[in-house]
């Protein structure tokens, strides 16, 4: 890295050697015989580094050391002197100089210094940059968040705002109940970026994608040996987010162990590892949601009583977007606008047909499907005006054709690829027919969770879209 190096020394020939040196190594090259012309040099140029010797006459070397970590603490310092004592090398470093030389120079000892300084430089300039995209980007999540952005006018979803609006700042838990897609997750970081947390980690988990063992150690972390192919320690995610959140999501499909941790972890707000002994203390807000009825799954015995009362503190549900057919109009044009800048598009109108269209569908698939549709008709709309939108797509409906092509083999291709074609179509079906809830398609499959998300994975299936 080239660098802006001031030499303060009164001795000439130390200062036409730095200059020969330096400039051959690439450095920008000020020389100053003395401390008072140096700070003035220092004041007129923005210089990375300062060499300085310690004995000089007038402005000593300390002097100067001090004065430019008061004045200029991005400055670099090295100080040299020919007097080399424990005594001066000690007061110097604790001046706020970076480095100590002594008198012989080295030349080599002294490339070595700049390099390390120039190496020091270029990370705090990254370092400065990160936290600056940090802070730009927690701005924007705060501003997405902010409660005044969630959208909806009806007098339904009003009252969830102001649900949310109230227990925000309350550290307490909350209980988000609602159809799959109506937006739960959203509420959840709302609440989050609006409470005393919002410094800290929000973790979301979703229950409904993990085998129970598999849960328990993404939730609680596990020791190194735990079961097999646990080769290290694991930090879970209740101790990521200490101080903040967790969000679980689908929270009915943890399992009868899970549940009794998690009620451990809500009393005490303790927990040990899978494998461990350690009681392990975390600070954090429990933020769970559900697209069933908890009390129908405590009474059939398949959720802890003791548990659902702990979750069930601050209750908000929901509703579905066809119970709220004032708000897509508002839904539509914010995610028209959303999508259409980040597609690189100008805005888009919407024609009263494309309105009615969207006023008259039942929405299944709630505002995450209503926002599907809406990047699928942009996609296919060239012109500046949505006549139609797109509302019949593969993900929410299957033609006579998809449900024959299930039985009758084409044999033009062979029957491993027929085989993995079924395969998708059917666990395709299966998503679409359970509105992408997991626990239902193992139900209705007998898949094992586990082979059932390597398979979605492989086939390009996300359970969100559907």
């Amino acid at each position: 890295m080239k660098l802006k190096i001031l030499v303060i020394d009164d001795e000439k020939s130390i200062l036409k050697t730095f200059r020969l040196r330096l400039s051959k190594w690439g450095h920008e090259i000020f020389l100053a015989s003395d401390g008072a012309s140096g700070m003035k040099i220092l004041s007129e140029k923005n210089c990375d580094v300062v060499i300085t010797d310690l004995n000089m006459p007038g402005i000593s070397g300390q002097e100067v050391v001090k004065q430019i970590s008061g004045t200029y603490p991005h400055v670099k310092i090295v100080v040299i002197t020919g007097y080399a004592t424990v005594e001066s090398a000690v007061e110097a470093m604790k001046g706020g100089a970076f480095e100590f030389l002594v008198k012989p120079l080295n030349f080599d000892h002294v490339r070595i210094v700049l390099d390390k300084i120039g190496e020091k430089i270029v990370l705090q300039e990254e370092n400065r940059k990160l936290k600056n995209y940090v802070g730009e980007l927690k701005g924007r999540i705060e501003e997405k968040y902010r409660l005044g952005n969630l959208i909806g006018k009806s007098k339904a979803i009003r009252t969830v705002f102001g649900m949310i609006r109230n227990v925000a700042p309350l550290d307490v838990t909350v209980m988000i109940y609602g159809e799959t897609g109506t937006g739960k997750e959203v509420l959840a970081k709302a609440i989050h970026h609006n409470s005393n947390r919002k410094k800290f980690p929000m973790v979301v988990v979703d229950c409904g994608t993990l085998a129970e063992t598999l849960l328990e150690s993404e939730l609680f972390g596990h020791e190194k040996g735990a079961f097999t192919g646990a080769l290290g320690m694991k930090y879970g995610r209740f101790e990521q987010a200490d101080g903040g959140t967790v969000f679980l999501d689908e929270v009915e499909n943890a399992s009868q162990l899970v549940q009794k941790k998690l009620l451990r972890l809500i009393e005490d707000k303790t927990f040990h590892r899978v494998g461990g002994e350690k009681s392990i203390k975390v600070n954090v807000r429990i933020i769970a949601a559900s697209n069933q009825d908890l009390m129908h799954l405590v009474k059939q015995g398949n959720f802890r009583a003791d548990l659902y009362y702990r979750l069930n503190v601050f209750p908000i549900s929901v509703p579905p977007l066809k119970n709220r057919k004032d708000d897509i109009p508002l839904l539509i044009r914010h995610f028209i606008n959303h999508l259409a800048k980040r597609m690189g598009r100008d805005p888009m109108k919407i024609s009263t047909e494309a309105m009615n269209q969207a006023m008259e569908y039942p929405w299944p698939g709630n505002v995450r499907e209503l926002l599907n549709v809406i990047e699928r008709t942009l996609i296919m709309t060239s012109e500046k005006m949505i006549s139609r939108f797109c509302i019949t797509g593969d993900e929410y409906a299957v033609s006579g054709e998809e449900e024959s092509a299930l039985i009758i083999p084409h044999l033009q291709a062979p029957l491993k690829e027929q085989l993995l074609e079924f395969e998708r179509n059917y666990i395709k079906q299966a998503l679409n027919r359970c509105g992408g809830r997991i626990n239902k398609v193992v139900e209705i499959s007998g898949m094992n969770p586990r082979t059932l998300n390597r398979k979605m994975k492989a086939y390009g299936l996300d359970k969100k879209k559907f």
